[in-house]
């Protein structure tokens, strides 16, 4: 996995998976609905019932399969049960869990693809990977997964690296 600008890559299309209009808050039409829940357009599996008229922002996300031609078919996110998104803020990359797999990112193929991208992001920027589980947030290191206390914005949590006999470990420091 790598950054990279959100231009989808061509052989990649959303098809039937619907998951960003589960994961996601959606604000921006008639009917803001929470994280968590179906938008109330989504035909779930099948796609959006207003895609003649789907509002910009929906049209213009695309999530991490969509713009990485390195991820295959797997990392789909309605075949892997999240999103790998560059959407929050102040997360360079973010992993959304569908709630009703808590511990899919977990499995391989992915836990150890995400261990090797938490790495190289905490080697090349500092920052580590943010996993959002409905309302719980964690940050992702290569040797663990550490919650996130309540309250705590994640632009002000800084990212301490150590140097340890058996290599660099790096750990949060909350406010």
């Amino acid at each position: 996995m790598q950054w990279l600008e959100a231009v989808p890559d061509k052989g990649k299309k959303c098809g039937t998976c619907t998951l960003c209009c589960k994961l996601f808050d959606v604000n921006w039409l008639d009917f803001p609905k929470p994280a968590g829940k179906w938008c109330s357009h989504c035909r779930p599996g099948a796609g959006c019932a207003i895609w003649q008229n789907l509002p910009q922002k929906c049209a213009d996300y695309f999530c991490v399969w969509r713009i990485d031609p390195v991820l295959g078919a797997e990392w789909r996110p309605d075949q892997a049960r999240f999103i790998l998104t560059h959407a929050h803020p102040d997360a360079p990359l973010t992993v959304v869990v569908d709630p009703a797999f808590p511990d899919a990112y977990r499995r391989e193929p992915y836990a150890s693809a995400l261990r090797k991208t938490t790495r190289q992001h905490l080697e090349g920027r500092g920052s580590t990977l943010v996993i959002f589980k409905g309302n719980t947030r964690s940050l992702l290191f290569p040797d663990c997964e550490i919650a996130i206390p309540d309250g705590i914005a994640l632009h002000d949590i800084r990212i301490e690296r150590r140097e340890r006999s058996t290599g660099p470990e790096w750990r949060p420091k909350f406010p």
